[in-house]
């Protein structure tokens, strides 16, 4: 059974006009006049759609053959081109690829990783950023199958107590805090 999937090239173009559309928007976010601060509403905003915008970009240029371990590119050359194709292939000739996430189909995988920023989004202001940025970055990478949980742990409570004290403390930005007592 062959199952429609998009090339890179067409998710990159579409994820480029998301991002110049995005980008435009943020560039028309009003600038505070009455009050001089350092860092203006649009700023973070225009910064994520010029850094999507470049991402799109490598994206589409970026070589969409899959490697082996030893980092060359899949197409077979010698001996191995005349090899016999491995019995675990797929039926329709499909190179197989790691699979990514915890589902059997991984068309759902876009739905379950909109569902957990829906829920990230949702605990936000009862649990505060620290904990519901934690768990969102734990979540997100035990269901993408990283297997070291301790490394997820650190790095999660690492970049939420890094990021809230770069916001709070850095730039004055009032983040919700939940039950922790900062």
């Amino acid at each position: 059974m062959h199952h429609f999937r998009f090339s890179q090239r067409t998710l990159a173009v579409v994820l480029g006009l998301v991002a110049v559309a995005y980008t435009v928007g943020a560039f028309n976010i009003p600038e505070f006049t009455a009050v001089e601060v350092p860092v203006q509403p649009g700023t973070l905003p225009q910064g994520l759609g010029l850094a999507l915008i470049a991402l799109s970009v490598a994206l589409f240029f970026q070589n969409s053959e899959p490697r082996d371990a030893a980092g060359q590119d899949g197409a077979a050359s010698g001996a191995e081109a005349d090899a016999p194709e491995a019995p675990d292939a797929e039926e329709d000739g499909a190179t197989s690829r790691p699979r990514v996430g915890r589902l059997s189909d991984p068309r759902l995988e876009p739905a379950v990783l909109m569902i957990a920023i829906a829920l990230y989004v949702a605990l936000f202001v009862p649990l505060g950023f620290v904990i519901s940025t934690s768990l969102f970055v734990v979540g997100t990478a035990w269901h993408l199958g990283f297997a070291r949980h301790w490394v997820s742990v650190l790095v999660g409570v690492g970049v939420a107590l890094s990021l809230y004290l770069a916001m709070s403390e850095g730039l004055d930005v009032a983040l919700p805090t939940g039950p922790l007592p900062f």
